[in-house]
């Protein structure tokens, strides 16, 4: 199948643009486009490198699609925030293949539909690798953007959900897949994890609605080192204790098989875009009134304390683990 030509790509994008929506002066179609809104924006880019954040050889495109966008939306998520509009830059090889890039663009598109989010505009270049860059712009809730640096002694520690899933995938997808190739339908939910992330833009718009939240951040390298973002802005230490940590029976599961550290697998592993936040101190029963009913409730896994760093207590003895997780 032939390759790609920007004029083919930009033809495609057009079609699948939205042209009007809330906020929307002017789309794709002049230098620049404009949008308006109340207050002020909430704006994060990222960037995907071909062997570097993905591999193309075991990464279906239209996954792919998705979770470019996924993990920018998510950044909006960690701030309470409702994402509104994408821009995209694409570094794209030439003899990438046409069939390749309209299956990563329907990807895009579906994601950005389920968020009702609009894609106004970017560029593409030929290049010697691919990489793709994400920009989005969201609105701020009504409160105010929940930011990192409001964490205070006293406060509780909490994640939204399973922890370590998409580590567990990735070990699946590369170095792994010949080992348990036989049993990968058991693993399902962990490849999952990786290669289509879900972003928490709802749940993190209703913890930054609840004001109960001071400070939240989502998982993208590792609770090891997220966390300790949190505790480096707000100039606060945590504890985690092990046996509270979430995590599904196939990630227990995968390291008995793989001979893998379960803890390192939880602690260490990126992409899990889960949110981590603090809890007011006190309102531990308040909060959990609250979102007990929801249909994955955040789990309490640590406290807040004076002093610096995250550690993780396990067996009587606590062990500093901040910025252990992944590094670019």
């Amino acid at each position: 199948m032939a390759a790609w030509t920007e004029h083919r790509l930009i033809e495609k994008i057009r079609k699948a643009c939205v042209n009007r929506a809330d906020g929307l002066l002017t789309s794709i179609g002049d230098d620049c486009c404009e949008v308006t809104a109340p207050g002020s924006f909430l704006i994060s880019m990222d960037s995907l490198v071909e062997g570097v954040h993905f591999d193309s050889s075991f990464h279906p495109p239209h996954l792919l699609g998705r979770k470019s966008i996924a993990v920018n939306l998510s950044d909006i998520a960690a701030m309470g925030g409702r994402p509104r509009f994408v821009l995209l830059s694409l570094c794209l090889p030439e003899d990438l293949e046409w069939h390749w890039i309209s299956s990563w663009l329907d990807g895009v598109f579906e994601i950005l539909t389920e968020h009702r989010c609009v894609l106004i505009g970017g560029d593409t270049v030929k290049a010697g690798e691919l990489v793709v860059t994400v920009t989005v712009l969201g609105e701020p809730p009504d409160s105010g953007a929940i930011y990192r640096n409001n964490a205070a002694e006293g406060d509780t520690v909490w994640v939204s959900g399973n922890l370590g899933s998409a580590g567990g995938g990735l070990r699946i997808l590369s170095d792994c897949a010949s080992t348990i190739a036989d049993s990968s339908a058991h693993y399902a939910s962990l490849v999952k994890a990786h290669l289509d992330p879900v972003p928490l833009v709802a749940l993190g718009q209703r913890l930054a609605r609840s004001g109960l939240v001071t400070a939240m951040q989502d998982i993208s390298d590792g609770l090891a080192t997220d966390l300790a973002h949190i505790c480096k802005a707000s100039g606060v230490s945590a504890t985690i204790t092990a046996d509270l940590l979430p995590y599904l029976p196939e990630l227990a599961n995968l390291s008995k098989s793989l001979h893998l550290d379960l803890d390192k697998l939880i602690l260490c592993s990126g992409e899990d875009y889960q949110l981590v936040f603090t809890v007011k101190g006190g309102c531990e029963d308040l909060f959990f009134e609250q979102f007990s009913e929801t249909v994955s409730a955040p789990v309490k896994i640590g406290m807040i304390g004076s002093g610096a760093g995250v550690f993780l207590k396990k067996g009587g003895q606590s062990v500093e683990i901040s910025f252990q997780g992944y590094e670019h």
